[in-house]
């Protein structure tokens, strides 16, 4: 692989869990996070970016260390069901169904796309710190391989989570002091005390204080050894948060409308018709069987006939869902709210237009594909215009700043997954879609498309001026910084300056 001149040697990645962009930069303006804003922000800069849907842990740390949306890898959600391999009885068959917040969660690396690099494969040594997607870290060098799941238990009954934060500084400091050439870091403590308290709760507020310290630590390890200006440091997060005031039950709804509903934990039930995948409690796919006398649950059920169904009418009844969004006829995405109905289409300039699935097999570059946006009655996603023939990098600088940032490419990512349900739902803020069986009850939502869930910051103490960036550019970015050429792959982010 070819390498570019490096400003890098080193690279270290923090990745605040649940860190929302107006928070982050809050406190930041506010003078509550120092030694960020000395080291990292004053060094570089702050920028707003956008995080992918489903917003949520796991499929949304896939764009920083692959580049690639959630739908290019086939990971739709923390939760997802495969309509053409999910068959009874052998119901636990794999790649049927799946739960990241299970045992799956040890399979997350197997489903990503095979033979496809990550971060670390081009860095040596490198370690890993609690982050779930260490394809290419070696095993010896994944820190905290071990202690995870007894540390992960032991917070989520004791709900000390300052402890888990904690373990992952003095990991962090020791893969620094060993020298290692790129660092991944997770601090987990912010998104959980946030779904167990807020947003902004005295928990959360002290756990940014106190990750903050540990920036500190690290620059005076880095300074120590005369290597901080070799090494580029990267402060993000995977999703934004919101807090929760109703719960909504979609499969207690899809029940009492005749369409009984399979979903977690409650993945023994027989004669089930649909099936509800939820993901960070703002989104979740939903599937309909539609194959009763051959194996699977069938193909994608366009919008069209679950309309017929009265699938969608029954849907739009619950209050605080914001957008059903599903797979047209033609190909085109559709997006449904209560007032109006806005239709995605996408094409290559060199072919007709093509359904999502016909554009993923000759996918190479987001910004060589067109999108068109057009709506009736009142816009779902809040934009107010029809949009026409934009490239991937228009089409997030018209919305960026909207009600759903970036959300014309970010639906159009997620039905190019064959896991992608029939239909997927985002819920509005103060909402979440599970009434059930979130112990403990959870206080905070993300995985939506809405803004306070898809904008995240992007702290470097490497300036950047860029103003419009998704979390798919930081991999070619970071590596592009470090002296490395990412031509040759296939990815969703470009480059950004």
């Amino acid at each position: 692989m070819e390498s570019t001149e490096p400003h890098f040697k080193r690279f270290v990645f923090i990745l605040i869990d649940g860190a929302p962009y107006a928070i982050f930069k809050a406190l930041i303006e506010n003078g509550d996070l120092p030694n960020i804003k000395k080291y990292v922000v004053d060094a570089g800069s702050l920028n707003k970016a956008v995080s992918v849907f489903p917003s949520t842990t796991g499929p949304a740390f896939i764009p920083f260390f692959m580049g690639l949306y959630p739908g290019t890898a086939n990971l739709p959600g923390i939760r997802w069901l495969s309509k053409l391999n999910f068959q009874l009885p052998h119901r636990f068959k794999r790649p049927g169904i799946c739960s990241y917040m299970g045992l799956d969660g040890l399979r997350f690396e197997t489903d990503l796309p095979p033979n496809f690099p990550t971060l670390f494969n081009f860095f040596a040594p490198v370690s890993n710190i609690y982050n779930l997607l260490a394809r290419g870290c070696p095993p010896t060098k994944n820190r905290t391989r071990w202690i995870k799941p007894f540390a992960y238990t032991y917070a989520h009954f004791s709900h000390r989570w300052r402890f888990v934060n904690q373990i992952a500084g003095r990991y962090l400091h020791k893969a620094v002091e060993a020298n290692d050439k790129f660092v991944m870091c997770l601090f987990p403590a912010v998104d959980t005390f946030s779904h167990l308290t807020r947003i902004q709760s005295p928990q959360v507020l002290q756990t940014y204080r106190e990750i903050d310290s540990a920036i500190g630590q690290l620059v005076h390890n880095l300074q120590k050894a005369n290597t901080l200006q070799e090494t580029l440091i990267l402060i993000t997060s995977d999703h934004g948060m919101t807090n929760t005031h109703t719960h909504i039950d979609v499969p207690q709804h899809l029940d009492d409308g005749g369409w009984r509903c399979l979903h977690y934990p409650r993945i023994w039930r027989r004669g089930t018709v649909s099936a509800s995948m939820v993901s960070g409690n703002g989104m979740t796919h939903l599937y309909f069987k539609n194959n009763p006398n051959g194996n699977g649950w069938g193909e994608r059920t366009p919008f069209e006939q679950l309309h017929r169904m009265g699938v969608i009418s029954s849907l739009l009844e619950l209050e605080g869902l914001g957008l059903v969004a599903g797979q047209s006829e033609t190909g085109d995405i559709i997006v449904q709210s209560r007032g109006g109905q806005g239709k995605i289409s996408c094409h290559s300039p060199d072919t007709d237009r093509e359904s999502p699935q016909r554009v993923s097999t000759i996918f190479k570059d987001a910004d060589s594909l067109r999108f068109s946006y057009r709506f009736t009655g009142t816009d779902p996603l809040g934009y107010g215009v029809y949009y026409e023939n934009l490239s991937s990098r228009e089409a997030l600088r018209e919305t960026y700043d909207s009600p759903y940032p970036d959300g014309i490419v970010q639906l159009w990512q997620i039905f190019k997954s064959e896991r992608t349900g029939d239909l997927v739902l985002s819920a509005e803020s103060g909402y979440d879609l599970r009434a059930r069986y979130e112990v403990p009850e959870h206080h905070a939502t993300h995985g939506a498309l809405i803004a306070e869930h898809l904008h995240i910051p992007l702290a470097t103490n490497y300036p950047i001026a860029e103003q419009h960036i998704r979390s798919v550019d930081v991999f070619p970015t970071v590596l592009s910084l470090c002296g490395h050429n990412v031509a040759g792959h296939h990815i969703d982010g470009r480059v950004v300056k």
